[in-house]
């Protein structure tokens, strides 16, 4: 007690200019003051401004002033500051009068600062002890300069955004929601009141708790604005009867979509956009008063979960989907898990699995711009590849060898041998760049199982719908966001991401891929990821244990990868009935149940290729060879990258004997007819026999790898 009067004393100086009479101006000295951060919570929205998420460390919502009732704003200074209209940021009459009322209490019981003078001890770091002499003197002094600055209106608007209510609300709109659920322009009489009596002794006059002493508070409230004559007796009288209520404290706003959530806080958290440092970019998302608007389609994410809900039985797989447009990169929909509170962690976003033969499509996209077409002949025979890292035992799926096999067919029926053979061939530094480059962001090693899938961390499968999306947009990487932009509380857009989209393929090679993969659905591996009526595009990949089953595919409006595996295991995935789940099986299905309702109402859209990519030229149809005046041709239009760069062979002299026909020998486009592969001896694709082969594991380097693909 003594020292605060001291502290009083020392600002006495300061006040005396405004005991009496009119307001004085002067100039006054620059005073250094370094303001206090005063946090604001943030909130994310969905791509249609649903809210999903309140990020705060206090609960706080600005409002303005002309927002706010009449009676709140009298009740507020009749209980704080009754000349805050008169006084320029100093009241001595009011420090007189609370010493005095303060001196017969034997305690503080009034306070005598100005309102002025308690929102520069709420805006500024004093230097001192509030209490003490030097931060009253400061306080004094900073108080007539924002009044010299600010209007009254302006100093009013932020104190009543500042102040503190109690149970964690700061400013009259979170104390209006903490204490009734109601905005701050719709409180009553009898409310404001409530509320402008709280802030003197916050957690004393708590009406929830203590509703006697906050009503006994009130009345003195009502009282003084009787005698401002701010308000009527016969109004005064009728609030005094009203009962003091409130409602207790809300729980945090439940967050919703918190995998999604998650995502975004820890993108926002690692980009030096938002703060050199990561506590700082903590301090901004927390206490900002950000405005995140992000990509997340509310409908599509629904149909997600709807999808992604196939396997509910005791010790099920998980599943994980992500769902990316194309031509931007936005993630329209990502479902990271079941259970939030189960596990936080967000298998769409976070989780890194092997990708088994879904990899082999960046191997593919390698060998076609090295100028390989769809019909190169490639070997698929099993038996021993040496590597760098000695020899690699190579097996495909179903123990069956294909020597002479076409790159389209290889990768129809996903045979490992090839891509293994063929990833050597091209160099895994080509293959690992091509991955990089089409929007796999997980690190890719450089040893030769990386071919069929076989990576040291794995893949997420936002890694793969981005990457896939490359393809389904001829060729442009749009590197895939989260975020559309983020405003401040104003709706000033601060950032937006940068996501220019990339050519990283040329478009005539993305079609030919595209064109390959294609095949896989129709007549392939991925034939249950077919959507009737629609161009779809795809890979399957299981692991050679089982432990991770891939669909990744596409339209030219969404691209999607499917995961379906034990998150904290490599335990072999099983449905409901014991078997084996594959990228063919449960995995391609929820991919063609997705896409087939995130599409519905969209127009079916082709994979086309512009013109400029596009030639008209004669072709032999029994050699597949450019036509020649001894071999007339028919019309094709095909990607120049796919034009034949030899003519049919001249047909040689007739031999005398008229019966004997000359035989030109194959064509380098006709492949030795062989058994039709799957991808898995333990699931043939649909439609065709089970072999009677018995399963063998799939290629298997010496010594084996952690975690080696088959299909």
């Amino acid at each position: 007690m003594r020292r605060m009067a001291r502290g009083v004393g020392m600002a006495i100086v300061a006040m005396l200019v405004t005991a009496c009479g009119p307001v004085v101006r002067f100039e006054m000295k620059p005073l250094e003051a370094v303001p206090k951060h005063v946090p604001e919570q943030s909130f994310v929205y969905d791509a249609d401004g649903n809210q999903l998420a309140v990020l705060r460390t206090e609960f706080r919502q600005p409002v303005a002033i002309d927002t706010l009732p009449e009676y709140l704003l009298d009740a507020v200074l009749a209980a704080e500051d009754r000349r805050f209209r008169k006084h320029a940021g100093l009241d001595p009459r009011g420090i007189l009068r609370a010493a005095a009322v303060n001196a017969a209490a034997g305690e503080i019981v009034q306070g005598g600062s100005t309102i002025t003078q308690q929102l520069v001890e709420a805006r500024y770091d004093l230097g001192a002890p509030p209490a003490s002499a030097p931060a009253k003197t400061r306080e004094a002094l900073l108080a007539l300069r924002l009044e010299q600055e600010q209007s009254k209106d302006a100093i009013l608007e932020e104190y009543l955004n500042t102040v503190y209510f109690g149970n964690g609300a700061y400013g009259v709109e979170a104390a209006a929601w903490t204490y009734w659920r109601v905005s701050a322009a719709d409180l009553d009489l009898n409310q404001s009141a409530i509320l402008a009596g709280i802030i003197r002794s916050p957690e004393r006059l708590d009406p929830a708790d203590n509703p006697g002493a906050a009503q006994a508070r009130r009345d003195e409230v009502i009282d003084a604005m009787v005698e401002e004559g701010w308000l009527p007796p016969d109004r005064a009288e009728a609030t005094r009867a009203a009962p003091v209520t409130a409602m207790p404290p809300p729980t945090r706003p439940e967050t919703l979509e918190p995998h999604w959530v998650n995502f975004v806080v820890r993108s926002l958290l690692a980009d030096p956009a938002f703060g050199d440092t990561e506590d700082a970019r903590a301090r901004l998302l927390y206490g900002g008063g950000l405005r995140i608007h992000t990509t997340l389609d509310p409908r599509m994410q629904q149909l997600a979960r709807e999808a992604t809900d196939v396997l509910d039985y005791e010790g099920a797989p998980a599943i994980a989907l992500t769902a990316v447009e194309p031509p931007t990169g936005r993630i329209l929909a990502a479902v990271g898990g079941r259970d939030f509170q189960a596990s936080q962690f967000d298998l769409a976003t976070q989780g890194r699995r092997q990708p088994g033969s879904t990899f082999k499509t960046f191997v593919l996209t390698a060998a076609i711009s090295q100028g390989m077409t769809p019909d190169t002949v490639v070997n698929g025979s099993q038996g021993v590849l040496d590597t760098v890292n000695g020899p690699w035992r190579l097996r495909n799926a179903n123990g069956v060898s294909y020597p002479h096999l076409s790159l389209r067919e290889a990768t129809v029926g996903s045979v490992n041998a090839a891509f293994a053979r063929l990833g050597q061939e091209l160099g895994m530094e080509r293959v690992a760049g091509t991955a990089k480059s089409m929007g796999v962001a997980s690190p890719v090693n450089l040893d030769p199982p990386v071919a069929i899938g076989a990576l040291d961390v794995g893949v997420t499968p936002l890694d793969m719908a981005s990457a896939y999306a490359t393809l389904a947009s001829g060729g442009d990487h749009a590197p895939a966001y989260g975020i559309d932009r983020v405003e401040t509380a104003d709706s000033e857009v601060i950032w937006r991401p940068p996501n220019t989209p990339n050519r990283v393929l040329a478009p005539d090679i993305a079609h030919v891929v595209t064109d390959i993969l294609e095949d896989v659905v129709t007549r392939g591996t991925g034939r249950r990821a077919q959507v009737p009526g629609r161009p779809v595009a795809g890979k399957t990949g299981t692991t050679d244990d089982n432990a991770d089953a891939w669909f990744v595919g596409y339209t030219p409006q969404l691209s999607v990868a499917v995961w379906i595996g034990h998150p904290n295991s490599r335990e072999r995935a099983r449905d409901a009935r014991g078997r084996l789940i594959q990228g063919g099986t449960v995995p391609a299905e929820v991919f063609s149940n997705f896409v087939a309702a995130a599409l519905r109402d969209e127009p079916v859209e082709p994979f086309a290729l512009d013109e400029a990519f596009l030639v008209t030229i004669e072709i032999d149809p029994r050699t597949g060879l450019l036509a020649a005046e001894w071999c007339p041709g028919e019309e094709q239009t095909m990607p120049h990258i796919l034009v034949p760069r030899e003519t049919c062979p001249r047909p040689p002299e007739p031999e005398p004997s008229a019966t004997e026909v000359a035989s030109t020998g194959p064509s380098r486009f006709e492949t030795e007819p062989v058994e039709q592969p799957t991808e898995s001896a333990s699931e043939p694709t649909e439609g065709e026999p089970r072999p009677t082969r018995s399963p063998s594991p799939s290629p298997t380097p010496t010594p084996t790898p952690s975690a080696s693909p088959s299909q």
